[in-house]
């Protein structure tokens, strides 16, 4: 019975912790932002200790970069199976054709277009120079996670 009650404090205690904590993000402009949980969002509404959001670039965002006008990232396909659905659902669905190139390229980079809400990506490394080029993408991104990834590939 003590401790069914322990238990029952420590629950009560780290649920009061959490919440008083809140969301962790990182505000890169325009109610977009990068969460811990290693995803970019647009917020739609902040409270005290939660958010309302749009996921845009989902786990493993391990680089971004931000200006005025656009957000640039790197994401690692982190092998989670929640992008799977049905077989149905995947060739009905784009976003299911999106988790496929995901999973098919592993790593790639996205840009976010800030101004109008156009989120352009998945793409490789190549494709992502030539559209930052064409776009004249001025954010740049701190190249730590994405050189330890491909030194670990051997790439």
């Amino acid at each position: 019975m003590c401790r069914r009650i322990l238990n029952i404090v420590v629950l009560l205690f780290c649920s009061l912790l959490t919440s008083c904590l809140g969301v962790f993000y990182i505000d890169l402009g325009n109610h977009y932002a990068w969460l811990e949980d290693r995803i970019i969002v647009k917020i739609k509404e902040e409270t005290a200790n939660s958010l309302s959001y749009d996921l845009l670039i989902r786990p493993q965002v391990l680089n971004y970069g931000y200006d005025n006008k656009f957000i640039i990232a790197y994401q690692i396909y982190d092998g989670s199976e929640w992008y799977n659905s049905n077989q149905i659902a995947e060739e009905k669905d784009s976003l299911f054709i999106q988790f496929a190139k995901l999973k098919e390229m592993k790593h790639c980079y996205w840009i976010i277009n800030k101004e109008t809400n156009q989120v352009i990506g998945p793409m490789r490394k190549p494709e992502f120079d030539r559209k930052c080029e064409e776009l004249h993408v001025k954010a740049k991104m701190r190249h730590f996670h994405e050189k330890k990834l491909w030194k670990n590939k051997g790439l």
